[in-house]
Parts: structure tokens; sequence; C-alpha cells
């Protein structure tokens, strides 16, 4: 059996500097694997929550970086993280999980046959792991920030972490 690929998009990494937690996705996965367009929207002008992270990352080698791969065309209503994240994905054929926020990308993924966790997802699954105490921080840091949550999420991670 092949070696699962984690497969982050821009917005977890971002999301996850954001709160004080990108860390947490080599604690959790080892190695994380982004493609190109991923890596220039985190980038994007250096002044992203993720940015800094992100290079520091890529330069340790944790985080490793790809081409963007062919099948990109597959998604045409995505963003070219979301879509290069999901052509990726679908070279591994079910030996994948996918780090996505999008709706429109998770439930192409979910088409696809691809397992998905968003940036609440990952919380969770270092509380489980006894990775953190506590979720609430983190998300109370995202509060603080320019990143947008839903208040269900949440709230539905939040009991399930077994905090409310």
């Amino acid at each position: 059996m092949a070696k699962r690929l984690v497969a982050a998009d821009a917005s977890p990494l971002i999301g996850l500097a954001a709160a004080g937690a990108f860390d947490l996705l080599h604690d959790l996965f080892g190695n994380v694997t982004i493609t190109r367009a991923v890596r220039d929207e985190v980038m994007a002008g250096g002044e992203l929550p993720g940015a800094a992270e992100l290079a520091a990352a890529v330069e340790t080698g944790w985080i490793k970086l790809v081409r963007n791969p062919s099948g990109m065309d597959r998604f045409p209503e995505l963003g070219a993280g979301e879509a290069s994240t999901l052509a990726l994905a679908c070279r591994y054929q079910g030996e994948c999980l996918v780090l996505m926020d999008e709706l429109a990308g998770r439930a192409h993924a979910r088409e696809h046959g691809i397992t998905v966790a968003g940036l609440a997802g990952v919380l969770l699954a270092a509380k489980r792991a006894r990775l953190v105490k506590q979720i609430q921080p983190f998300f109370d840091r995202l509060d603080q920030s320019d990143f947008r949550i839903s208040p269900d999420i949440v709230r539905a991670v939040m009991e399930d972490a077994g905090e409310l």
C-alpha cells in the first residue's frame, strides 16, 4: 500500500498560522505536501499569516512543494489552489487526506472518494492526539484575526472536543 499523502490547500495553512497552530500540521502528519499554486496563494505579498511559517517549513523540508499537476481543468469552478490540491489527491486514489476549508472543494473531494478535513478538523485531531489540552484558545485567536470560520462549525467541533 502506498504511503498516505497529506495535501493542504491554502486556507488551513493561513488559518492555522493565524491561530498560532501551524506546527500542529507537522506534529500530526509529519510531512505535508502543497502545490506551487497553494504556495503562491499563501505567499502572496508575504503579508498573510502563514507566509513566514510556510517558508520555514519548506526550507526545513517537512512541507514538500510539488508542481501543479495536470488535471486541474477537472475543477474549473475552483481556484488554482483548490484545483491543484484535488488534482494531486486524485493521483493517490484513496490514499490521500486533503486539508481544505472551501465548501465547493470539499464537495469535489468527497465526490472523488478523497478524505477531507478542514482547519477545525485539524484542531480536533490535535486534541484527540493529546497534542493540545484545549482548542478554544486557537478559535479565540482566529476570532481576533481576519480569518473567518462558521460559528456552527466552531460550535460542533467544540462540542465534539468536550469543551462546551
